[in-house]
């Protein structure tokens, strides 16, 4: 008797993706070395969450990698707003500074929103106060990550119905505008949404990002659908994703893993977002 093999979705690893965009960044940040132009990203710390340090220093060695200058102010948590808003206008000003992000999440003290606004939008390197245009657009590194992956598939994009778990202004808003430039039909869902699994068992692009463990079930993904799951969850001292990967890979035929998918492309995305700020202020 036939033993039936259990189908296995591919897996879209970030990190074999990042190496080969590392590839082609070397050289135009080598151009703009030798030009004698800068090129320098500053990032602004209030506080030191293990995310954040853990995020910094994953960043800090990719500029180092690619001899990319860049300045790191980290401030207390108890920071005032206006001390972060000063140096943010300070940064603004600088023309030796071409993008500047601050990382995320700030201290409850501060206004987010007034602090990420301040940054003047040609050096929004994380694209929180988004450009118009489909090639102009400086978007979110997290939501570029969910594209490349999903285009990494080689599966047609246009046309299909795709679901989007999660609304935050660095990924899940993001992430549905680029599926949209690219003709997808699209859902955004979140943890408040009801029938969540009717949504995602019609979709043939789910990108989970909803922050919540487990919350995407094996069984409601669409045969053949592409995952990418953007969650990182720490649950039992592992990290976990917001979907059943398991379970999703016996249905899907792409899913990204947690750890290892989206993660490993995010700082190259956000790298490439500075390629282009320094284009458009030299275009100004």
């Amino acid at each position: 008797m036939k033993t039936e093999m259990k189908k296995t979705a591919r897996l879209l690893k970030g990190k074999e993706i990042a190496e080969d965009l590392i590839g082609g960044l070397s050289r135009p940040i080598e151009g703009i070395r030798k030009s004698g132009a800068p090129l320098c990203l500053a990032m602004l710390q209030a506080g030191a969450p293990r995310d954040v340090v853990l995020y910094a220093k994953s960043l800090g060695a990719l500029l180092n990698r690619l001899h990319v200058e860049q300045i790191s102010r980290v401030f207390p948590e108890g920071v005032s707003e206006e001390t972060l808003l000063d140096e943010i206008e300070a940064l603004n000003a600088d023309e030796n500074v071409t993008g500047i992000m601050v990382f995320s999440p700030l201290p409850a003290s501060l206004n987010a929103v007034s602090v990420l606004n301040a940054i003047h939008f040609l050096k929004d390197v994380e694209g929180r106060r988004v450009q118009r245009g489909v090639n102009g657009r400086i978007l979110s590194p997290t939501a570029s990550a969910v594209l490349a992956l999903i285009e990494k598939t080689g599966c047609e994009i246009a046309g299909k119905e795709a679901v989007v778990i999660g609304h935050s202004d660095l990924v899940g808003k993001p992430a549905a505008i680029l599926l949209l430039d690219r003709m997808a039909t699209v859902t955004v869902c979140h943890l408040g949404t009801r029938s969540l699994r009717e949504h995602v068992s019609r979709a043939d692009i789910v990108v989970a990002a909803a922050g919540k463990a487990c919350l995407v079930k094996g069984d409601w993904i669409k045969e053949g659908a592409i995952v990418i799951d953007v969650g990182e969850n720490h649950v039992a001292g592992e990290l976990v994703g917001d979907v059943e990967f398991e379970a999703a890979c016996e249905r899907a035929s792409f899913i990204s893993p947690v750890p290892g998918g989206v993660g490993p492309l995010t700082n190259v995305m956000l790298v490439r977002n500075l390629l282009r700020l320094h284009e458009l202020q030299r275009a100004t």
